[in-house]
């Protein structure tokens, strides 16, 4: 073989040795870049290799060996690497339109960019921590469908209040209207009809 040959040959060695595939063993989360263990084919097991994420995301791969390293070796220097890329097929989402993103985990909770709407699911709660305040501004109704729903302060409403299932207020200093109050049925207060009670000295109401 030719010097020449064996430079290229030489070349392409350290090509192939630049970029490996394997999976992750151990994650180290409480670094402040995460490190990896991971095996790369023939057995090789490279510990503490750095896990490098873009700025503003990050997450935690399972470490029981099936999540999928990419790492990247400066050189070919296998001692001097890093990994850019850990990807888990088990759980990703399938059969998604062109354009649409998600943030998916391994219980089936989900931030799902579909083409049509914005969908959010867990099987677990939803806690929602603002230091301010919190608008909401929709153009269509907002529909909440719940076994109950409980708000914790004082509440305004500036448009019209429609109760379909009756009303019912306790505690505080009861309930004030301020204006007129139109019922189409009878109004009790103390346990006296406003329709059925009886002023003394006047007629008795029809029944």
């Amino acid at each position: 073989m030719g010097r020449c040959q064996r430079k290229v040959r030489n070349v392409f060695a350290q090509i192939q040795d630049m970029i490996a595939r394997g999976f992750v063993r151990l994650s180290y989360a409480t670094k402040k870049m995460r490190e990896l263990q991971c095996e790369f084919l023939a057995g090789e097991v490279r510990d503490q290799l750095e896990h490098v994420e873009p700025y503003g995301f990050t997450s935690e791969p399972l470490a029981d060996g099936k999540p999928e390293a990419f790492a990247l070796f400066f050189d070919g220097n296998r001692s001097n690497g890093i990994v850019f890329c850990v990807a888990d097929r088990r759980y990703r989402l399938t059969n998604m339109k062109s354009g649409e993103v998600a943030i998916y985990d391994d219980q089936g909770q989900q931030v799902y960019f579909m083409r049509d709407q914005l969908l959010i699911k867990t099987p677990k709660k939803m806690v929602a921590e603002v230091g301010g305040t919190t608008a909401i501004t929709s153009a269509g109704a907002v529909d909440i469908t719940a076994p109950q729903t409980n708000i914790h302060g004082p509440l305004t409403v500036d448009g019209l209040i429609t109760g379909k299932g009756g009303l019912q207020i306790s505690g505080g200093s009861g309930a004030k209207v301020n204006g007129s109050l139109t019922t189409t049925g009878d109004v009790t207060a103390g346990g006296v009809s406003l329709e059925h009670h009886k002023h003394n000295g006047g007629p008795e109401p029809d029944k």
